[in-house]
């Protein structure tokens, strides 16, 4: 499957800690996967078996790591994030409240739409936070 294959906004959160846990190509144990996601190991490994049939990550004996596709997913998330941050902040929401926000609604914006934003933003570079932006579709 793609990445561009629909998610629920568990397992959006499931594929950004296991983005951010795994170090790149280093597996996450699922103990503290769920540990990092504030629930339990039972309903950690619901959301891998769920991931892991829309082929984002792979589940080997409870090492879980993002697939291709979920690294593609993962980085698709952070970048439409920060770009949604980023137009929140420049009109006024204070940068913790858009970055709530944003987690919301990231993992829902199509390209289009999200292109769109990035172009009329001035496409920039960074978000609020610092952390680059690098619009690759």
């Amino acid at each position: 499957m793609s990445a561009d294959v629909p998610i629920t906004r568990k397992e959006r959160d499931c594929v950004i800690a296991i983005g951010k846990h795994s170090n790149g190509p280093f597996p996450v144990r699922l103990v503290d996967l769920s540990k990092n996601m504030g629930i339990k190991t039972p309903t950690a490994l619901n959301l891998v078996k769920r991931l892991e049939e829309k082929g984002l990550v792979l589940d080997d004996k409870g090492m879980i790591i993002l697939t291709s596709a979920g690294e593609s997913k993962f980085t698709e998330i952070q970048e439409i994030h920060r770009i949604i941050e980023t137009l929140m902040v420049k009109y006024g929401v204070d940068i913790s409240r858009a970055c709530a926000i944003s987690q919301h609604i990231d993992f829902l914006m199509d390209h289009g739409s999200v292109d769109t934003i990035f172009e009329k933003l001035g496409k920039p570079s960074i978000c609020p936070h610092g952390q680059t932006i690098e619009q690759s579709h």
